[in-house]
């Protein structure tokens, strides 16, 4: 996973394991993300980096039933449904894909991130963040201690 090529590398602390680079504000305690040089609370400036958590719940979500405009692609004009969410990561909400698009996706749902292909090109795929369900024991008190109780 550390060859992966990303869309914005400004987005990612880390691709292996995958981790989201937020930044947090010094004076406020305000996370935001992606990462900014002001805070839209308080507006102090610099924020310092921080690294998000890699779980969380689906706050919101809904299916995307259009191609979004540019700059997104579509690998040889296919376009299937998206699923698209809101995840609370305890300090911050982030707008993500939800995978699989076509899963019953409900708010509570708890979710881990990960990578996958955006698009290819002849340089080979490119990847992006989105994240994916937790299922069974896989969900750990990371996401419990982080959001709150999962749910039932």
């Amino acid at each position: 996973m550390t060859d992966q090529r990303v869309v914005d590398p400004t987005v990612f602390a880390s691709t292996d394991p995958p981790t989201l680079a937020g930044a947090r504000c010094t004076a406020c305690g305000t996370v935001v993300f992606p990462a900014q040089d002001g805070c839209p609370r308080c507006s102090h400036r610099p924020l310092e980096p921080h690294r998000l958590a890699a779980t969380g719940v689906v706050w919101t979500w809904t299916r995307q039933q259009f191609p979004p405009k540019p700059p997104f692609r579509c690998d040889g004009g296919a376009w299937s449904p998206l699923a698209i969410g809101y995840v609370d990561l305890g300090d911050v909400l982030v707008e993500s894909w939800l995978l699989p698009a076509d899963r019953p996706w409900a708010i509570g749902d708890p979710v881990r991130l990960t990578t996958v292909p955006a698009w290819s090109d002849e340089l080979g795929d490119v990847h992006t963040f989105a994240f994916e369900p937790v299922v069974g024991d896989d969900v750990g008190d990371d996401v419990r201690d982080d959001v709150g109780e999962t749910p039932a």
